[in-house]
């Protein structure tokens, strides 16, 4: 395992902070704090993960302007999106990191607004980096924590395989008695 993770650990962190940056986060701090990955690279890597994506959906905002207003998921939190970039402007960006539910569409609302790219990137790469580093700190702070929760959940599997094949030997010694009876 230790392998893989010198191997294509970076690769992973940055694929997973495409894909899902929080959890993928945490988990790179787990993993930092076990010594199988160096914190600087791996916080950096999870933070151009995170701009690869914020990047992405601000582009499908500035492309699919029209078509992307007239969606249903983007008119149930087009009011929230709107009314804070009433109140912030374009420092939303950095603030929908922490406002759950409204990352994608406000880099989508921001990106239709036609906002520059490098107005977008000023804002968004610091937002990202300091989001990259205070996970990978949560990760890591609680990795200690994470073994002790790993463990638990290693013993309640052990719990309900050992319920279920006592159930198992009940249930198969009734039906025995039962035809034995009858």
């Amino acid at each position: 395992m230790e392998e893989l993770i010198d191997r294509y650990g970076l690769l992973a962190v940055f694929i997973g902070c495409v894909v899902e940056g929080d959890i993928t986060l945490v988990l790179t701090g787990v993993v930092v704090h076990l010594g199988l990955l160096a914190a600087a690279p791996a916080v950096a890597i999870g933070a151009a993960g995170l701009i690869t994506e914020d990047s992405l959906l601000f582009a499908l905002g500035r492309k699919g302007r029209e078509a992307m207003q007239k969606r249903a998921q983007y008119q149930r939190v087009a009011a929230r999106i709107e009314g804070m970039a009433r109140r912030l402007g374009p420092r939303q960006i950095a603030a929908a990191r922490v406002v759950y539910g409204t990352r994608a569409a406000t880099m989508l609302f921001w990106g239709a607004q036609n906002l520059s790219w490098g107005r977008f990137l000023s804002i968004d790469a610091p937002a990202c980096a300091a989001w990259s580093l205070l996970l990978a700190a949560v990760g890591y702070s609680f990795s200690n924590a994470t073994a002790v929760l790993l463990g638990d959940v290693k013993r309640i599997e052990l719990l309900l395989l050992a319920a279920a094949v006592l159930a198992g030997a009940l249930l198969a010694s009734a039906r025995i008695l039962g035809h034995r009876s009858g």
